[in-house]
């Protein structure tokens, strides 16, 4: 089988991956580091090609994509390796398959998919080549320090559906822990949970009845897609209008819970209308 690579740098012929490269090892083991400093860049391949990284290697080299140096690179591949993870019992369960990570749009799984296949890192049947598990050893071991606190698979892709940097990502957890604090102190709250599997949002009423005080949830939002970085952002709108929440409990009260979802709706086109989709002081 005559098999050929795009790109200016590694190119096999006439072989498989495995026939050439040890499958067992991460991908580019095979590069020399020609710096200063042993093991420090430029990394050299048998063509004489100079790379920054193995990552460069890979994406320029092996894959033929242009400018590596793009911020977005990184998560590109880390989207890469999280899929490809999925597809490799070794690192992820193999339940999490048959979850749809592409929020339902078919033609972007198909063309994925397809992409895995023509690259030569899956089979058609979904499974791994033997440079396909090269790759994803090779893309798990160049994780900078914060990203390898990231799970793999589905949870990594679910955390970084926006590309959104891990310093925002904390951030905004800070945010919601200092919020959640006061929170827990309402008489009306909303919360972030989940129902067999869903992420929701939920507003939970506190009533003094005849017999016991009771808490009671009086209006949710569930993503039924499984869509929690979605959900996060709204709890996180919602954080921040907390001043507000008796009065949208009012509103459910009195006019069901219909009213409340409009009227966040509305809320909701006026903040991007106004350009700023998470600032304080619009109108409630």
């Amino acid at each position: 089988m005559v098999r050929t690579y795009f790109g200016s740098g590694l190119r096999w012929d006439g072989e498989e991956y495995g026939e050439g490269r040890h499958p067992d090892l991460p991908w580019g083991y095979w590069l020399t580091s020609a710096g200063d400093v042993h093991g420090e860049p430029p990394l050299v391949d048998e063509e004489g090609n100079h790379w920054s990284s193995v990552r460069e290697a890979f994406w320029s080299g092996r894959l033929g994509l242009p400018e590596f140096h793009y911020r977005w690179v990184d998560a590109v591949l880390g989207f890469m390796m999280s899929y490809l993870a999925i597809h490799d019992s070794r690192f992820v369960d193999g339940q999490e398959r048959v979850r749809d990570i592409f929020r339902g749009d078919g033609h972007l799984q198909q063309f994925f998919a397809a992409y895995m296949v023509a690259a030569g890192l899956m089979h058609r049947q979904h499974e791994l080549t033997g440079e396909g598990r090269a790759v994803l050893l090779m893309l798990i071991a160049t994780r900078s320090l914060d990203e390898s606190e990231d799970e793999l698979g589905l949870d990594w892709i679910s955390a970084n559906r926006a590309l959104v940097s891990r310093a925002d990502r904390e951030m905004a957890a800070d945010l919601v822990k200092q919020r959640e604090m006061a929170a827990s102190r309402m008489k009306h709250r909303f919360a972030a949970d989940t129902i067999d599997g869903d992420p929701m949002v939920k507003l939970i009423s506190f009533k003094i009845t005849n017999e016991i005080p009771l808490r009671s949830t009086i209006w949710s939002m569930s993503w039924e897609d499984g869509d929690r970085h979605a959900r996060d952002r709204f709890y996180l709108w919602l954080l921040k209008r907390i001043d507000r929440w008796d009065a949208w409990t009012k509103m459910v009260e009195d006019n069901g819970t219909r009213a409340l979802t409009e009227h966040l709706m509305k809320l909701a086109f006026a903040d991007r209308q106004g350009g700023a989709e998470f600032t304080d002081g619009e109108p409630s």
